[in-house]
């Protein structure tokens, strides 16, 4: 497999494994609580640049294999369909979201055990980060089956719903922050498709809308409509449902 360097996915699954295997050098065992995102606005404040770094750093290797699998095959079936360029926006999306849920919703529960991950009082995984690709790639293709652990057909819909439920009940187990995080980075998945979508307009949005003309109308726009349609084809019937047109023109506008 030849791996391409410029591909933003490769690029975040490199970035992970490196921290990764950097935490295993000799004395490098305290950069998990520089890197990782500490419980609390104070403490935040004093480390600010951990609500990006937190998302690079696994101290298990389950962990880090089970996002990075997940991740791998999540992207590239969305990429498919959106193409490459949402990745950059989504990684952020998911990985911003997963830590003010993971504040937040740390608070609401801190008198449960301990309500950091997997007992600290800090945040780490890019666990939400591939939540935000996941719940994208769900409500595309929520009919799209796969063969979970390569034996059990499964549609996206019904996985997506056990991650809820695992998540749900995880919150009341000591590793509640983890799981807030979880519910942050899908959430941020699902604003970030409908707002490509056009189902969700932001309120400065509607204003510049509000002000176009008829005559303002150009090739562009057309483009964006057709592309919104057959989203929303995609949304309610599957992908398996575009005729082969309608395939080869959104690869069309993928490569452009």
């Amino acid at each position: 497999m030849n791996l391409d360097w410029k591909d933003g996915l490769i690029r975040f699954i490199a970035a992970n494994v490196m921290v990764f295997v950097l935490l295993f050098l000799p004395g490098a065992g305290g950069l998990v609580k520089y890197l990782g995102m500490p419980l609390g606005w104070g403490p935040w404040l004093h480390k600010p640049w951990t609500v990006f770094t937190y998302a690079f750093v696994h101290q298990g290797f389950w962990h880090l294999l089970w996002n990075m699998v997940l991740l791998y095959w999540s992207a590239n079936s969305l990429t498919d369909l959106l193409g490459k360029r949402v990745l950059y926006p989504l990684f952020l999306a998911g990985g911003l979201a997963g830590a003010l849920f993971y504040q937040i919703g740390s608070g609401l529960t801190l008198g449960w055990d301990h309500p950091g991950t997997g007992g600290t009082n800090y945040l780490i995984g890019s666990s939400a980060s591939v939540m935000a690709v996941f719940w994208a790639l769900v409500l595309l293709t929520p009919d799209q089956r796969l063969l979970l652990f390569g034996i059990i057909p499964l549609q996206l819909r019904w996985l997506a719903a056990g991650f809820v439920l695992y998540d749900v009940v995880g919150l009341l187990g000591s590793n509640s922050g983890g799981h807030w995080a979880h519910l942050g980075g899908a959430l941020a998945g699902i604003v970030y498709l409908r707002f490509k979508q056009g189902r969700l307009i932001l309120p400065w949005e509607s204003q510049r809308k509000a002000r176009w003309k008829p005559s303002q109308r150009n090739l562009k726009l057309d483009v964006q409509g057709e592309t919104d349609r057959l989203l929303d084809k995609i949304s309610r019937s599957g992908y398996a449902s575009l005729k082969s047109s309608e395939k080869e023109w959104l690869d069309r506008q993928n490569q452009a």
